[in-house]
Protein backbone atom coordinates (compact mmCIF):
# COMPACT_ATOMS: atom_id res chain seq x y z
CA UNK A 1 0.00 0.00 0.00
CA UNK A 2 1.11 3.53 -0.77
CA UNK A 3 1.73 5.82 2.20
CA UNK A 4 -0.21 9.07 2.37
CA UNK A 5 -0.72 12.02 4.70
CA UNK A 6 -3.41 10.23 6.73
CA UNK A 7 -1.13 7.28 7.40
CA UNK A 8 1.75 9.61 8.29
CA UNK A 9 -0.52 11.49 10.73
CA UNK A 10 -1.40 8.20 12.45
CA UNK A 11 2.28 7.24 12.70
CA UNK A 12 3.22 10.63 14.16
CA UNK A 13 0.39 10.44 16.69
CA UNK A 14 1.49 6.94 17.70
CA UNK A 15 5.07 8.14 18.18
CA UNK A 16 3.87 10.92 20.48
CA UNK A 17 1.36 8.72 22.31
CA UNK A 18 2.56 5.09 22.44
CA UNK A 19 -0.67 4.22 24.28
CA UNK A 20 -2.69 4.51 21.04
CA UNK A 21 -3.39 0.80 20.73
CA UNK A 22 -5.79 1.03 17.77
CA UNK A 23 -3.32 3.19 15.86
CA UNK A 24 -0.64 0.61 16.60
CA UNK A 25 -2.92 -2.14 15.28
CA UNK A 26 -3.55 -0.24 12.05
CA UNK A 27 0.16 0.45 11.54
CA UNK A 28 1.06 -3.19 12.17
CA UNK A 29 -1.52 -4.42 9.68
CA UNK A 30 -0.48 -1.77 7.16
CA UNK A 31 3.08 -3.13 7.21
CA UNK A 32 2.12 -6.81 7.04
CA UNK A 33 1.11 -9.06 4.16
CA UNK A 34 -2.55 -8.31 3.47
CA UNK A 35 -5.33 -10.14 1.72
CA UNK A 36 -7.23 -8.22 -0.95
CA UNK A 37 -10.13 -7.75 1.50
CA UNK A 38 -7.82 -6.43 4.24
CA UNK A 39 -6.11 -4.01 1.85
CA UNK A 40 -9.48 -2.68 0.70
CA UNK A 41 -10.59 -2.28 4.32
CA UNK A 42 -7.48 -0.33 5.33
CA UNK A 43 -7.67 1.89 2.26
CA UNK A 44 -11.19 2.91 3.26
CA UNK A 45 -10.56 2.98 7.00
CA UNK A 46 -7.31 4.96 7.35
CA UNK A 47 -8.74 8.36 6.23
CA UNK A 48 -11.75 7.90 8.52
CA UNK A 49 -9.59 6.88 11.49
CA UNK A 50 -7.17 9.78 10.93
CA UNK A 51 -10.14 12.19 10.99
CA UNK A 52 -11.50 10.54 14.16
CA UNK A 53 -8.15 10.55 15.94
CA UNK A 54 -7.45 14.17 14.99
CA UNK A 55 -10.75 15.32 16.49
CA UNK A 56 -10.13 13.32 19.67
CA UNK A 57 -6.65 14.76 20.16
CA UNK A 58 -7.81 18.31 19.45
CA UNK A 59 -10.14 18.23 22.46
CA UNK A 60 -8.03 19.20 25.46
CA UNK A 61 -10.71 19.56 28.14
CA UNK A 62 -12.56 16.90 30.09
CA UNK A 63 -15.81 18.50 31.16
CA UNK A 64 -19.12 16.78 30.40
CA UNK A 65 -19.57 18.52 27.06
CA UNK A 66 -16.10 17.45 25.90
CA UNK A 67 -16.64 13.84 26.96
CA UNK A 68 -19.99 13.80 25.14
CA UNK A 69 -18.29 15.13 22.00
CA UNK A 70 -15.72 12.35 22.22
CA UNK A 71 -18.53 9.80 22.47
CA UNK A 72 -20.07 11.31 19.32
CA UNK A 73 -16.74 10.90 17.51
CA UNK A 74 -16.48 7.32 18.77
CA UNK A 75 -19.98 6.46 17.57
CA UNK A 76 -19.29 7.96 14.15
CA UNK A 77 -16.18 5.79 13.83
CA UNK A 78 -17.92 2.65 15.09
CA UNK A 79 -20.90 3.26 12.78
CA UNK A 80 -18.64 3.81 9.77
CA UNK A 81 -16.90 0.49 10.41
CA UNK A 82 -20.23 -1.25 11.01
CA UNK A 83 -21.85 0.14 7.86
CA UNK A 84 -18.87 -0.70 5.67
CA UNK A 85 -18.42 -4.08 7.44
CA UNK A 86 -14.74 -3.24 7.89
CA UNK A 87 -14.38 -4.88 11.31
CA UNK A 88 -15.19 -8.23 9.67
CA UNK A 89 -12.22 -7.91 7.31
CA UNK A 90 -9.75 -8.80 10.07
CA UNK A 91 -9.59 -11.93 12.21
CA UNK A 92 -10.74 -11.72 15.82
CA UNK A 93 -7.30 -12.95 16.94
CA UNK A 94 -5.82 -9.64 15.78
CA UNK A 95 -7.90 -7.70 18.33
CA UNK A 96 -8.63 -5.07 15.70
CA UNK A 97 -12.06 -3.98 16.93
CA UNK A 98 -11.38 -4.38 20.70
CA UNK A 99 -8.49 -1.91 20.51
CA UNK A 100 -10.95 0.86 19.60
CA UNK A 101 -12.45 0.79 23.10
CA UNK A 102 -9.07 0.32 24.80
CA UNK A 103 -7.71 3.36 22.98
CA UNK A 104 -10.87 5.39 23.66
CA UNK A 105 -10.28 4.98 27.41
CA UNK A 106 -6.81 6.47 27.02
CA UNK A 107 -8.18 9.33 24.92
CA UNK A 108 -10.89 10.39 27.40
CA UNK A 109 -8.58 10.26 30.46
CA UNK A 110 -5.52 11.70 28.65
CA UNK A 111 -6.07 15.37 29.45
CA UNK A 112 -6.79 14.72 33.12
CA UNK A 113 -3.64 12.61 33.52
CA UNK A 114 -1.50 15.19 31.71
CA UNK A 115 -2.88 17.94 33.97
CA UNK A 116 -2.07 15.95 37.12
CA UNK A 117 1.44 15.22 35.86
CA UNK A 118 2.10 18.92 35.19
CA UNK A 119 1.09 19.75 38.76
CA UNK A 120 3.36 17.08 40.26
CA UNK A 121 7.03 17.40 41.19
CA UNK A 122 7.50 13.75 40.15
CA UNK A 123 5.98 13.72 36.68
CA UNK A 124 7.69 10.51 35.56
CA UNK A 125 6.07 8.20 38.11
CA UNK A 126 2.47 8.61 36.89
CA UNK A 127 1.31 7.17 33.60
CA UNK A 128 -1.72 5.69 31.86
CA UNK A 129 -2.51 3.10 29.23
CA UNK A 130 -2.39 -0.68 28.93
CA UNK A 131 -0.11 -2.11 31.59
CA UNK A 132 1.01 -5.19 33.50
CA UNK A 133 -0.35 -4.19 36.90
CA UNK A 134 1.06 -5.38 40.21
CA UNK A 135 -0.98 -7.94 42.15
CA UNK A 136 1.45 -9.31 44.75
CA UNK A 137 5.07 -10.11 45.60
CA UNK A 138 6.47 -13.42 46.78
CA UNK A 139 9.80 -14.60 48.15
CA UNK A 140 11.84 -17.28 46.45
CA UNK A 141 15.01 -19.19 47.30
CA UNK A 142 16.73 -22.36 46.10
CA UNK A 143 16.85 -23.84 49.60
CA UNK A 144 16.78 -22.90 53.29
CA UNK A 145 20.35 -21.61 53.28
CA UNK A 146 19.58 -19.40 50.29
CA UNK A 147 16.40 -18.25 52.00
CA UNK A 148 18.42 -17.13 55.06
CA UNK A 149 21.34 -15.56 53.22
CA UNK A 150 20.01 -14.14 49.97
CA UNK A 151 16.28 -14.45 49.36
CA UNK A 152 14.90 -12.96 46.18
CA UNK A 153 11.52 -11.47 45.40
CA UNK A 154 9.21 -12.21 42.54
CA UNK A 155 6.30 -10.13 41.29
CA UNK A 156 2.96 -11.35 39.98
CA UNK A 157 1.27 -9.06 37.49
CA UNK A 158 -2.02 -8.95 35.61
CA UNK A 159 -2.58 -7.40 32.18
CA UNK A 160 -4.93 -4.43 32.29
CA UNK A 161 -6.49 -2.96 29.16
CA UNK A 162 -6.28 0.51 30.68
CA UNK A 163 -4.99 1.88 33.96
CA UNK A 164 -3.88 5.10 35.58
CA UNK A 165 -0.91 3.91 37.55
CA UNK A 166 2.25 4.84 39.40
CA UNK A 167 5.61 3.10 38.98
CA UNK A 168 7.56 2.05 42.09
CA UNK A 169 11.05 0.62 42.53
CA UNK A 170 11.30 -2.18 45.12
CA UNK A 171 14.23 -4.31 46.25
CA UNK A 172 15.29 -6.67 49.02
CA UNK A 173 18.74 -7.19 50.55
CA UNK A 174 20.21 -4.36 48.44
CA UNK A 175 19.51 -6.25 45.21
CA UNK A 176 18.90 -4.39 41.98
CA UNK A 177 15.48 -2.74 42.19
CA UNK A 178 12.49 -4.11 40.33
CA UNK A 179 9.78 -1.90 38.89
CA UNK A 180 6.15 -2.48 39.78
CA UNK A 181 3.14 -0.56 38.53
CA UNK A 182 0.34 0.09 41.03
CA UNK A 183 -2.98 1.19 39.46
CA UNK A 184 -5.22 3.83 41.01
CA UNK A 185 -7.78 2.99 38.32
CA UNK A 186 -7.77 -0.40 36.58
CA UNK A 187 -10.13 -1.13 33.69
CA UNK A 188 -11.01 -4.28 31.79
CA UNK A 189 -12.34 -3.29 28.34
CA UNK A 190 -14.47 -5.81 26.45
CA UNK A 191 -16.58 -5.87 23.31
CA UNK A 192 -19.01 -7.95 25.36
CA UNK A 193 -18.92 -9.83 28.67
CA UNK A 194 -20.14 -13.42 28.88
CA UNK A 195 -20.07 -15.69 31.93
CA UNK A 196 -16.53 -16.98 31.27
CA UNK A 197 -15.21 -13.43 30.83
CA UNK A 198 -17.02 -12.29 33.97
CA UNK A 199 -15.41 -15.07 36.02
CA UNK A 200 -11.99 -14.03 34.69
CA UNK A 201 -12.64 -10.35 35.49
CA UNK A 202 -13.77 -11.25 39.02
CA UNK A 203 -10.56 -13.23 39.58
CA UNK A 204 -8.43 -10.35 38.28
CA UNK A 205 -10.25 -7.86 40.49
CA UNK A 206 -9.48 -10.01 43.54
CA UNK A 207 -5.77 -10.13 42.69
CA UNK A 208 -5.39 -6.45 41.78
CA UNK A 209 -7.24 -5.20 44.85
CA UNK A 210 -5.32 -7.51 47.16
CA UNK A 211 -2.18 -5.68 45.98
CA UNK A 212 -3.75 -2.24 46.41
CA UNK A 213 -7.17 -1.99 48.11
CA UNK A 214 -7.43 1.65 47.00
CA UNK A 215 -7.53 0.69 43.33
CA UNK A 216 -10.88 1.31 41.68
CA UNK A 217 -11.39 -1.78 39.53
CA UNK A 218 -14.05 -1.56 36.84
CA UNK A 219 -15.12 -3.30 33.65
CA UNK A 220 -16.29 -1.44 30.55
CA UNK A 221 -18.11 -3.38 27.85
CA UNK A 222 -20.20 -2.56 24.82
CA UNK A 223 -22.65 -5.32 25.68
CA UNK A 224 -23.39 -7.72 28.54
CA UNK A 225 -24.26 -11.38 27.94
CA UNK A 226 -24.48 -12.96 31.39
CA UNK A 227 -27.53 -14.53 33.00
CA UNK A 228 -29.43 -11.93 34.99
CA UNK A 229 -29.44 -14.34 37.93
CA UNK A 230 -25.66 -13.79 38.33
CA UNK A 231 -24.97 -10.80 40.58
CA UNK A 232 -21.40 -9.40 40.34
CA UNK A 233 -22.07 -7.24 43.41
CA UNK A 234 -20.63 -10.06 45.52
CA UNK A 235 -17.25 -9.69 43.80
CA UNK A 236 -14.52 -7.08 44.24
CA UNK A 237 -15.40 -5.42 40.94
CA UNK A 238 -16.37 -1.85 41.81
CA UNK A 239 -18.62 -1.37 38.77
CA UNK A 240 -19.47 -2.73 35.32
CA UNK A 241 -20.47 -0.15 32.71
CA UNK A 242 -22.41 -1.43 29.68
CA UNK A 243 -21.86 1.29 27.10
CA UNK A 244 -24.58 0.29 24.64
CA UNK A 245 -27.04 -0.53 27.47
CA UNK A 246 -27.83 -3.82 25.76
CA UNK A 247 -27.31 -7.55 25.76
CA UNK A 248 -25.00 -9.10 23.19
CA UNK A 249 -27.65 -10.10 20.65
CA UNK A 250 -29.51 -6.80 20.70
CA UNK A 251 -29.86 -4.58 17.66
CA UNK A 252 -27.15 -2.05 16.85
CA UNK A 253 -27.29 0.76 19.43
CA UNK A 254 -24.96 3.73 19.84
CA UNK A 255 -22.61 4.00 22.82
CA UNK A 256 -24.55 5.92 25.46
CA UNK A 257 -23.10 9.31 26.45
CA UNK A 258 -24.56 9.17 29.94
CA UNK A 259 -22.94 5.81 30.70
CA UNK A 260 -19.53 7.04 29.52
CA UNK A 261 -19.84 10.26 31.51
CA UNK A 262 -20.88 8.35 34.64
CA UNK A 263 -17.90 6.01 34.27
CA UNK A 264 -15.52 8.92 33.73
CA UNK A 265 -16.97 11.11 36.49
CA UNK A 266 -17.08 8.32 39.07
CA UNK A 267 -13.47 7.45 38.25
CA UNK A 268 -12.38 11.06 38.78
CA UNK A 269 -14.35 11.20 42.03
CA UNK A 270 -12.38 8.20 43.25
CA UNK A 271 -9.06 9.73 42.20
CA UNK A 272 -9.78 13.03 43.92
CA UNK A 273 -11.25 11.75 47.20
CA UNK A 274 -9.21 10.83 50.30
CA UNK A 275 -8.26 7.13 50.35
CA UNK A 276 -6.75 6.12 53.69
CA UNK A 277 -7.01 9.58 55.23
CA UNK A 278 -9.72 8.52 57.67
CA UNK A 279 -9.92 11.85 59.52
CA UNK A 280 -10.55 13.85 56.34
CA UNK A 281 -13.14 11.34 55.12
CA UNK A 282 -15.04 11.55 58.40
CA UNK A 283 -14.89 15.35 58.51
CA UNK A 284 -15.84 15.86 54.85
CA UNK A 285 -18.29 13.04 54.19
CA UNK A 286 -18.98 11.31 57.48
CA UNK A 287 -18.09 7.94 55.92
CA UNK A 288 -14.99 5.80 56.29
CA UNK A 289 -15.01 3.24 53.44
Amino acid sequence: MQKNKDYEFICNAKEKYPQLSHASNIITKYNSTLTAEEERALTILIPEYAKYLGKMLDLTTYDKKSIEMKVDYLNNYYNFMHTEKLDKAFSSQGKFRPTILEEFLFLIFRNFVEEIKKESDEQDVLDSGAVKAYSNIYFKAKNLTDFIKSPEIGVNEKDQDYAIYRTFDISVNNADPMQIRIPAIAIEAKTYIDKTMLDSIIATAEKIKSGNPHTRFIAVAERYDVSLSVDPAYSRIDQIYVLRKSMRKSEWIDVDKNVVWRMFNESLTHLKRPWSDIRTRIEEDGVII
